[in-house]
């Protein structure tokens, strides 16, 4: 009965997770390092190089003090080997490219709660987690859309309405399905976030989507914990390639044709 009653509902989350709407685990306006600012390695600074099989190679800057609890949880795994060999299974132009998913189901990775922050957005080249029902484990997507993004086609009128009609819709499966009332619940707190984070946008956010794109219907709901330095062109790359209905995501046309494998990462100290 459930999965007839979500036919034909699209959430911008769907396309990352299993279901959407997830909660901050911390402040999001605390005052850190992020990559609305200019993102540039300095001395001290956490860093990850990615080598892709036939692609080269991504630079990513990490933000510990922002995302301490993904950042680390990250680096374990990094450094237990675990992406090695993993893929790139899902890519969607103009949108993201998702990988780090352990098929065998056999990851024992405790999952964790989003952190979010005003100061980490899904600009061009941010490195993010995929959540299901807004806890984290193993997967990472690549925001790989470069279109200007113009903040006034959001309407927050229309964002704090569409909460409510699924909270509303929410209360009508209270007494009928546990399951439909928690997706609908989890629909309303992703409206909500993501008007919390577009209402806080400062200036110099707004401008660097307008100047180097990005996805900014995902803030709020996700966990931003790195952005790219270098490494643009093999994002572009991935990007591009030719893609497949992917059973595992309802048939949507994202699954590479070809397998994208990670070779390695590593986890670096900027000297």
């Amino acid at each position: 009965m459930f999965k007839k009653i979500i036919a034909g509902i699209l959430c911008a989350a769907t396309i990352i997770s299993v279901a959407c709407g997830c909660s901050s685990s911390n402040n999001p306006a605390a005052k850190v390092e992020g990559n609305t600012q200019e993102v540039k390695l300095e001395k001290g600074d956490l860093y990850a190089v990615m080598t892709i099989k036939d692609f080269g190679e991504i630079t990513f800057k990490l933000y510990p003090d922002a995302a301490p609890v993904g950042v680390k949880n990250f680096t374990d795994l990094v450094n237990d080997g675990f992406y090695n060999g993993k893929t790139f299974h899902r890519v969607i132009s103009g949108f993201m490219e998702q990988g780090g998913k352990d098929f065998s189901g056999e990851t024992t990775v405790e999952k964790f709660d989003i952190e979010t922050n005003y100061s980490l957005r899904h600009f061009y080249g941010a490195l993010c987690y995929a959540n299901a029902l807004g806890k984290n484990t193993t997967e990472f997507y690549l925001v790989n859309n470069k279109e200007s993004q113009d903040f006034s086609k959001f309407s927050l009128d229309s964002i704090s309405n569409n909460a409510s009609a699924f909270d509303e819709t929410a209360e009508k499966y209270k007494d009928q399905s546990q399951q439909a009332y928690d997706y609908y619940k989890h629909q309303a707190k992703y409206y909500r976030n993501l008007y919390d984070f577009i209402k806080n946008a400062d200036e110099e956010t707004i401008a660097k989507y307008k100047e180097v794109g990005g996805t900014p219907s995902l803030d709020g709901n996700y966990t931003v914990f790195g952005q790219t330095v270098d490494g643009f062109d093999v994002i572009d790359k991935i990007a591009a390639v030719e893609v497949e209905d992917n059973e595992n995501m309802n048939n949507e046309k994202s699954k590479p044709s070809e397998d994208i494998i990670i070779e390695s990462i590593v986890i670096k100290e900027y000297e």
